[in-house]
């Protein structure tokens, strides 16, 4: 095998994607593992090796451009998380290098027809690689450009071809900033097209291949006009690939001119001269080999849909039944008018719900918010009638909070937790754009259902920008923490004093010229550090609280929710915080001393996942009693991310997780995710997944007689550095626009360990087929049947209540564990206790375990409750209870379907329903023992 000259100008190229590749991986945040860029190269080169001896017989040359072929796709494309999904473009592209030939030449740009065509066909699993993952920096773009005219451009007699494309696509684009004029300022449209890296590899590189480009000048300068036109009519489409496109359109154009040209070979024909029969019969049989294989590894990723009967269906309660109604309010249009361009983008969170038993008559109650609701709509208490009745509870001191956002922001969140553990559940509100709220319920005080304000005597007025917060005992000192997440900066950067950010009221311009009240935005697509600094406050007993001295946690992401359990076995709850724009934060608490960040080496371990973390969800996905983490993503066009589902693999003291999320059938793809939640649906003994999608729509601000794509304009912000994307007034306007709205939320069925995939999705088939925008979902057993209900939030509509019907025969079994600390040792609530179902189903033990938590996804706290499904059992089973900061005991015979109340050193007390109070509840006692 001849090893090619060092003269030959394939050489330099191959050194510089070589040297980018470490440098992207290492510094810039490209989401690729060395793993799988070995993968990609080596299965080119072997490939190519590959074809080269069926189809010639011989192999002479080092496959020197299949390397650099795999190089380019290495890091032009972005994959979700399948394992084997980047082999796709690499079968595309070698397989046209040898199989679509004109005159024996390949007709397509290996890379270009690799990526072009994977994104044709793999419905968004493959997407190019994100312009913001290159370093969001003119550095990268006039490194390439450089590199270019100094080592490749002028060797291969390529320079009119780049010229002329770059000049013709210069006058095109400003033709193009001048019509988007209205939607979107030219200079982010001009900087964020002509400063994307992947834009310079396509003209640089990509186009100036030898063997797909002409020579001539003439023919040169004609092709670099074509292919600008033809970006321009793909603009007109609003597509996301343009220049991938035009590049695919141009060459298939040449390649039926010369396929129809009388001495023209034709497709996958070798030249009629060489007499060579059995290398078409072979063309034949590798083209059919290679599409089969493609179309088997992207069927891999593809949500499953099978034929089961889930057992159970999702009927939505009516509102008029319900009596949960709301409306659109006026909240967009009060912005400051110099963003209301971008506030649906913005104010697009904040619908959550929380569920406690806050009346103590035994039934759960629900507390909604939704930030552009009526003023009457946006924080409401709903009392639990029974029968899917609500009726609302009047909470005085919330209304001038909720009718003056100006004034004191957006509720944008609920937290339910017996902070002064007094009997009755309190009430955090996490608020944007003003200080957040504690209220103290005063209902074992006052012998009513009241709530009064009593945030500055516990010490949380600090200004904040909040969508969700966590209630803890870090320190396991007996009294509840508060751990308060920052979804953007609370201040202006850029102002000496401190400048509270205000949606409402932004300050004015203080000269000519001056933006600085604009800088609020995130300031990176992949790793936003621009966020507020999120807060743990110390629970001091009572209602008061101090600020620590962060314990460490001086990250500064877009957090969006909070995770918290006891991940490590080690006695003390872990945090994760899911970020948006940049990698989540695992927290591994040092024994209530503090919190040390976890982060993995490379990309795609915990930590450096460089995602959109929406959720955090921990739950026993696969029944090894150690906690796993879900977290939702978006997996949408220029995005083939998808959800991660971490499985716990640890130790005690040590974090040990990986991610299978499209192994396991939870990926989301093809959907922008939100909250979701975690509970046993059909009672089988295997917790089930709820996901919630859809961006935004035209909803509050129809325009247009359909709804156009935001994403076409915005991405041309995405293509741009900091110092476009990071400012609010340099974004397109989203009124009367959509983000991938409408979306079908998923209810993902578990099926057990050992099936593959262990998850589908039947929402179809449960009832869950209305097309809506989404945000929080929260499982709770509204009718206390043993069956878990669904309460989904919605920014743009009342929130949808559905009720789980059984559909079986012969209904499975379940138990429902309430835990009640001693209030010393263990908090009332019992956060952070962990408590295993045991019981014997013919003749096999099984186990089960949940761990008491307060928020539970995205905007969602669900039922206080501990629910285990049960299968087909019909046998007593134990229930084992670590307490949090206290010692394990064990509950034995406990009688299936049924509600139990489990007090630490106590017996165990049944509730059954219906029921008047929990405290005058029917009692069945089972003597607890020690473990």
């Amino acid at each position: 095998m001849i090893v090619p000259s060092w003269k030959d100008p394939r050489w330099p190229f191959a050194a510089l994607l070589s040297l980018y590749a470490v440098v992207g991986c290492s510094l810039l945040g490209l989401n690729r593992t060395p793993g799988q860029i070995v993968l990609v190269v080596g299965a080119s080169c072997l490939l190519d090796l590959l074809f080269t001896r069926v189809l010639r017989g011989r192999v002479s040359e080092w496959p020197l451009s299949a390397y650099i072929t795999g190089m380019s796709l290495s890091l032009l494309v972005n994959y979700a998380h399948g394992s084997w999904l980047p082999l796709v473009p690499v079968l595309l592209a070698i397989g046209s290098k040898h199989l679509i030939t004109l005159g024996g030449r390949h007709v397509y740009n290996p890379s270009l027809f690799g990526l072009a065509v994977s994104l044709l066909i793999a419905d968004h699993s493959i997407s190019p690689a994100p312009a913001y993952q290159w370093g969001g920096s003119w550095i990268v773009p006039a490194f390439f450009v450089a590199s270019a005219l100094a080592l490749f451009v002028g060797r291969v007699g390529r320079g009119w071809l780049v010229l002329s494309f770059l000049l013709f696509y210069a006058a095109q684009t400003a033709l193009r900033a001048q019509v988007m004029r209205w939607h979107l300022p030219p200079e982010s449209l001009f900087l964020g097209t002509m400063g994307a890296p992947s834009f310079y590899l396509f003209a640089f590189y990509m186009i100036t291949d030898p063997r797909t480009s002409p020579p001539g000048r003439t023919a040169q300068i004609w092709t670099g006009f074509a292919l600008a036109m033809l970006d321009l009519y793909f603009h007109t489409r609003e597509s996301l690939y343009t220049f991938y496109y035009a590049g695919l359109a141009l060459a298939t154009a040449r390649l039926l001119f010369g396929w129809i040209r009388p001495r023209g070979s034709r497709l996958g024909a070798p030249e009629r001269s060489s007499g060579n029969a059995p290398a078409a019969r072979f063309r034949i049989v590798l083209a059919t080999a290679t599409l089969s294989a493609t179309l088997l590894l992207l069927g891999a990723t593809r949500s499953r849909h099978a034929d089961l009967d889930p057992g159970f269906r999702f009927d939505r309660v009516d509102p008029e039944q319900s009596g949960v109604r709301s409306q659109l309010g006026t909240t967009l249009e009060e912005v400051d008018p110099r963003v209301a361009h971008v506030a649906k983008w913005v104010l697009s969170v904040g619908s959550a719900v929380a569920c406690a038993d806050v009346d103590l008559d035994g039934r759960i109650d629900l507390f909604l918010t939704g930030p552009i609701h009526r003023p009457e709509d946006r924080a409401v208490l709903y009392r639990n009638l029974g029968e899917f009745r609500f009726e609302r509870v009047p909470i005085p001191c919330l209304d001038p909070i909720v009718r003056e956002p100006s004034a004191h922001g957006l509720v944008a969140g609920a937290l339910f937790a017996d902070w002064d553990q007094d009997g009755d559940s309190d009430l955090f509100l996490p608020v944007a754009f003003g200080s957040c709220r504690l209220l103290a319920n005063r209902l074992q005080e006052a012998g009513e259902l009241r709530f009064e304000d009593v945030t500055r005597a516990a010490g949380l007025e600090a200004h904040s920008v909040s969508l969700s917060a966590q209630a803890l005992d870090y320190d396991r000192d007996g009294s509840l923490d508060l751990f308060v997440a920052q979804a953007m900066a609370p201040y202006l950067p850029d102002y000496e004093a401190p400048t509270p950010l205000n949606l409402f009221a932004l300050p004015a311009p203080a000269h000519p010229g001056d933006r600085r009240m604009f800088h609020f935005m995130h300031a990176s697509w992949y790793d936003a550090r621009n966020g507020g600094r999120n807060r743990l406050y110390r629970g001091s007993g009572g209602l008061r609280f101090h600020e620590t001295a962060q314990l460490e946690m001086a990250e500064t992401h877009w957090s969006l929710a909070i995770g918290a359990s006891d991940l490590d076995l080690d006695g003390y709850t872990d945090l994760y915080v899911a970020n948006d724009f940049g990698p989540d934060d695992l927290y591994q608490n040092r024994s209530g001393a503090g919190f040390v960040l976890q982060r993995g080496r490379d990309a795609g371990s915990i930590g450096r996942d460089t995602y959109k973390g929406m959720n955090a969800t921990c739950a026993d996905f696969d029944r090894d009693l150690d906690l796993d983490l879900h977290v939702s993503n978006v997996h949408q066009a220029l995005q083939a991310e998808g959800s991660l589902l971490w499985m716990n693999h640890s130790e005690p003291g040590d974090l040990r997780f990986q991610d299978q999320a499209a192994r396991r059938g939870v990926l989301n793809e093809r959907r922008f995710g939100w909250g979701a939640a975690a509970g046993d649906l059909d009672n089988d003994g295997w917790i089930d997944l709820v996901q919630a999608n859809g961006m935004v729509d035209d909803t509050p601000d129809s325009l247009y007689p359909d709804c156009p794509d935001y994403w076409y304009v915005n991405e041309k912000v995405m293509r741009s550095g900091p110092e476009i994307h990071a400012y609010a007034d340099r974004w397109g306007d989203l009124r009367g626009r959509g983000i991938f709205g409408r979306e079908l939320n998923r209810v993902y069925l578990n099926r057990g360990a050992q099936a593959r995939p262990q998850f589908v999705d039947l929402a179809p088939a449960v009832g869950w087929t209305e097309r809506t925008n989404s945000r929080g979902i929260a499982l709770v057993d509204l009718d206390d049947d043993g069956r878990l209900d669904a309460v989904v939030t919605h920014p743009f509509a009342v929130a949808s209540i559905y009720r789980n019907r059984d559909a079986t025969p012969t209904p499975r079994a379940w138990i429902g564990i309430r835990l009640m600390g001693d209030g010393v040792t263990t908090h009332r609530d019992a956060l952070g206790s962990r408590c295993v179902v045991r019981w014997r189903e013919n003749g096999v033990e099984f186990a089960q375990v949940r761990e008491g938590t307060a928020q539970s996804g995205f905007s969602a706290q669900g039922d206080p409750r501990l629910h285990f499904g049960l299968g087909e059992t019909k046998q007593p089973v134990d229930v084992e209870v670590s307490w949090y900061g206290g010692e394990t005991e064990v509950y034995r015979g406990l009688e299936a379907n049924a509600y139990y109340e489990l007090r630490a050193k106590s017996a165990a007390r049944r509730v059954d329903a219906p029921r008047v109070s929990a405290l005058r509840s029917p009692l069945v006692c089972c003597r607890a023992r020690p473990g």
